[in-house]
Formats: structure tokens, sequence, C-alpha cells
């Protein structure tokens, strides 16, 4: 049984490494999306369905990952191509430089050192690389609030990463079918967790890469006064209710307040500790509840349309996401109040 439940979760992992890819790559939309993010995230799923691969080979036939020079490679893969892409999200203003190949050298430990040594070597790099991911989310969460409740996810996987590190250096100890049993459904609730991650938070990639931007790159608002611009930006929503047009963007609003997007951008962050896509939905929550309160009879897609959302489905997310039940909730807790 448990075999067979392996089988599946490798499955389930081969599948979302597919799809995850396919929607960075091509449907993402943010800055500073790069050749070597690409690249490195390509390298990182394929590894990790080569990886899952040779799990599925070991259950139904009872191969010895290990001796496929595929899966070897694979593994050592993983490590490096998730620093690269995770420096990619984080801090991708910082161009590459030489003395960052020194993180491709995981990739030599199984060709220079033996495969017992090679491979705590492998998952104490992975270990380090998870830990150090998860304390660069830590450090933005001063300057984004609702970070506090993204770094669960990133948390979570560094916990899993180091149960992965403790269960290599135990290799020459344990029995292993258990050690696959462990490693093909600990990439399979990674993978579960970057999902639930991204349905939940659907800019939660785009939110990252913007607040690494402000945080490591120079301030772009140097010259611009920043209490006049939030002033204006606050006239915009509150009297002239921009955030009604659906089609609000960052470009449009930052250029009827004379500012450049990477400036708008950067004054949203750092003066209202969010990114620009969550101030416009907080904006267009706090109008829903408003008219919720004032006009009960109002349909809840009315009130949708009204606030600048495109879709009741997209109003309902928000709306959960920012006061923690759904409009109808909402509005029901009104009435009984």
């Amino acid at each position: 049984m448990l075999d067979l439940i392996s089988i599946l979760v490798a499955g389930f992992s081969i599948f979302s490494a597919a799809i995850l890819f396919v929607t960075y790559a091509f449907l993402l939309q943010f800055p500073h999306k790069t050749w070597h993010s690409l690249l490195s995230g390509g390298l990182l799923v394929l590894s990790l369905s080569v990886i899952q691969l040779g799990h599925v080979a070991y259950f139904v036939n009872g191969d010895a990952p290990l001796d496929d020079p595929a899966y070897r490679l694979a593994l050592f893969v993983v490590p490096p191509m998730f620093f690269f892409f995770s420096r990619s999200i984080i801090i991708p203003t910082r161009p590459l430089k030489p003395y960052l190949a020194l993180h491709l050298l995981p990739l030599a430990t199984p060709y220079l050192l033996p495969l017992e040594v090679a491979l705590p070597i492998l998952f104490l790099a992975g270990t380090a690389y998870s830990v150090w991911f998860a304390m660069l989310i830590y450090d933005l969460r001063e300057r984004r609030r609702q970070f506090r409740f993204e770094l669960f996810f990133f948390i979570t996987l560094s916990i899993v990463a180091v149960f992965v590190l403790v269960l290599g250096f135990s290799i020459p100890f344990i029995d292993d079918r258990f050690f696959y049993l462990v490693y093909v459904n600990g990439i399979g609730l990674a993978y579960l967790l970057t999902i639930s991650a991204l349905i939940t938070i659907p800019d939660l990639m785009g939110d990252l890469a913007e607040a690494g931007r402000i945080k490591y790159s120079a301030s772009t608002l140097k010259g611009v006064d920043v209490d006049a611009s939030l002033a204006k930006l606050q006239s915009l929503m509150n009297v002239e209710h921009a955030y009604r047009d659906e089609n609000l963007g960052l470009a449009s609003l930052a250029e009827s307040m004379s500012l450049s997007s990477q400036q708008l951008s950067e004054l949203v962050n750092t003066q209202m500790g969010v990114g620009f896509s969550r101030y416009v939905r907080e904006q267009r929550v706090e109008a829903a509840k408003r008219l919720l309160e004032s006009a009960p009879d109002q349909s809840i897609l009315s009130i949708s349309l009204e606030v600048g959302f495109k879709s009741q489905s997209n109003f309902y997310a928000a709306f959960k996401e920012i006061v923690g039940v759904a409009p109808g909730d909402y509005r029901k807790t009104l009435s009984r109040s």
C-alpha cells in the first residue's frame, strides 16, 4: 500500500513540476524574469522529476535508484539550482558574479568522493540553502506585513529539508526502502506546499520579487516628496476612487502621479507595508465592506464589479484573504449586529 501511495506521489510531483514551470515561464508576469531564472528553475524541476522517476522504478521493479547515473546526477543538481532560482526571485537585481560558480561544487562531489561521503554533503548543502531561503523571507517580514503568513510555508519547507538532512546522514544505518519512502513523499510534500501557497496567494512570487528588489536595491525615491506623493495616492483612492477601474495597473497609476512604476512600487511597499497588487485589493475590499453595510439589498456580484473586481470569484478570493470570511458571511454578521 505504501509503495502504491509513493508511486502516486511521484506521479503528482512530475505533473506538478511541469505545471509549475509552464506557469512560471509563460503565465506569471513580473519584472526581472531572466534567462538564468528560467534555466535554473527548469533544471530544478527537471532534476526533481528524474529523481521521482527513479523512485517509481524502485517501487515497481526494485531497481536501486543510486545505481542509475541520471538519478545520481539529478540529486546533486538540485541544491545549486535551488540556490540560483531562489536568488533570482528574492534578489533579482543583483548581477551574477564569477564567484557564484562555487555553488556548483556539489556537482563534482559524487565524482571526487565516495558516495557514502558525498550524499551527506549533498543533503547538508540542500538544507543550508533551504534555511538560507527561509531567512531571506524572514528578513522581509517587516517590510511586507503579509509575509508573516507566507513565512509559514517556507519554514515548513525548511523543516522538511532538515528532516531529509537527518535522513541523509542516517543512510548507512537505515533500510533503503525506508529512505526512498520518506524521500519520495518529502518531495511530494514540498510540491504540495508550493502549489498550496500559490493558490492561496496568487501574487506570491511577484510579491517576493518586488519586496526583494526594493530591499536589496538602491532607493528610487531620492528627490521625491514622499508625503506629497502619499497624499496624492490617498486622494486618487479615497476621492477619485481609482480602484474602481478594473484595469488599474502600476504603470497607469504611476503616470497619473508623475512617478515611475519603480517609484510608486517602492512608495507603496515602504509606506503601506504591502505590494501594489495587495494594496489595490485592500482598497477594493474596504470599499466593498462599506457597500455591504450601507446597501444590504445590493447583490454581491454587483458590489464586486462596482469596486473594480473583474469577476465575482476574484472578489471572493480577495475578500476572504483580507477579511478572513466570505462576503456573504460578513454581511450576515452585519445583519446580526
